[in-house]
């Protein structure tokens, strides 16, 4: 990963890295790149981007890139809890993500649908959960293989700490094997796997606590599976499992034990099994 250098410019967070490849071919000199806050006059630009990745998709990808024009990226804006960021070589945006600040359980199920575990429960972090998602990773086809989705996940989870958020989620798509990395080797934890209610696929939910680790156990032993196999990944999650690296190679994830959400869950079980009880009481 690049060697990354940060300032300010007028309260925005502004990184500049060098790339080292185009179009897969090694620079002679590194070329400097930038990733800052993306504003309304950069809409033109992001639908320019939207429709050169939709152009160039690779094959998987159709159910997961989606084409959007420039009016689309006017309205975002409009959006207090969107933030979009964008990298930069020179004036040409080659790169951009989002972060979304979800304040609620059903805020949270438009970006992470079908997910189980409760992050807004009272018993996380004294009750005051704030999640940011980060989805829409794209990067131009001739400026990948500088860990630029890597790089940008990096950005976005700076972002979220600075807003006050305690979590981070996001999903991959069973297809999507290409951003499996990034977001292992940012820390991010396979808790779970859904359908997208959007287009009926199969997904792997994604989440990463903000300041501290889902701790594994160093007892239990560590399996890797298939990434598509969200059939027998299932039955490992369900006995304590969660996804913890990616093997971009044999196209594996690496799981290994951890108490983290099973616990929460016991915990919610617990308090509404007392609430219930208690109820019961009252109504004698």
């Amino acid at each position: 990963m690049s060697e990354i250098k940060t300032y300010r410019i007028n309260d925005k967070e502004i990184w500049q890295g060098a790339l080292n490849k185009i179009n897969g071919e090694i620079q002679e000199r590194p070329i400097r790149f930038i990733i800052r806050p993306l504003g309304e006059e950069d809409a033109p630009a992001m639908g320019k981007l939207s429709e050169n990745i939709y152009q160039n998709l690779r094959r998987g990808e159709e159910c997961f890139i989606h084409k959007h024009s420039k009016q689309y990226f006017y309205k975002v804006f409009q959006n207090p809890q969107l933030y979009y960021n964008g990298v930069f070589v020179g004036d040409e945006l080659v790169g951009m993500s989002y972060l979304k600040i979800c304040r609620t359980e059903g805020e949270l199920e438009e970006e992470l649908p079908n997910a189980s575990y409760d992050f807004f429960a009272s018993s996380r972090n004294a009750g005051n959960s704030l999640v940011g998602s980060l989805g829409a990773d794209s990067v131009l086809p001739a400026y990948r293989g500088n860990a630029l989705n890597s790089i940008m996940i990096n950005y976005r989870l700076n972002q979220a700490e600075q807003l006050g958020c305690t979590d981070c989620t996001s999903i991959v798509d069973r297809k999507n094997r290409w951003n499996m990395s990034p977001y292992f080797n940012n820390r991010f934890n396979l808790f779970a796997t859904a359908i997208d209610p959007s287009d009926g696929g199969q997904i792997s939910l994604l989440h990463k606590p903000i300041g501290q680790e889902t701790v594994l156990s160093c007892f239990k032993p560590k399996i890797s599976l298939p990434y598509e196999r969200l059939d027998i990944i299932d039955g490992l999650l369900a006995k304590g499992f969660i996804g913890v690296a990616f093997d971009k190679e044999r196209g594996e994830v690496l799981f290994a034990h951890s108490d983290y959400y099973q616990v929460k869950e016991n915990v919610l079980a617990n308090i509404w099994l007392q609430k219930t009880l208690l109820a019961a009481k009252r109504r004698i």
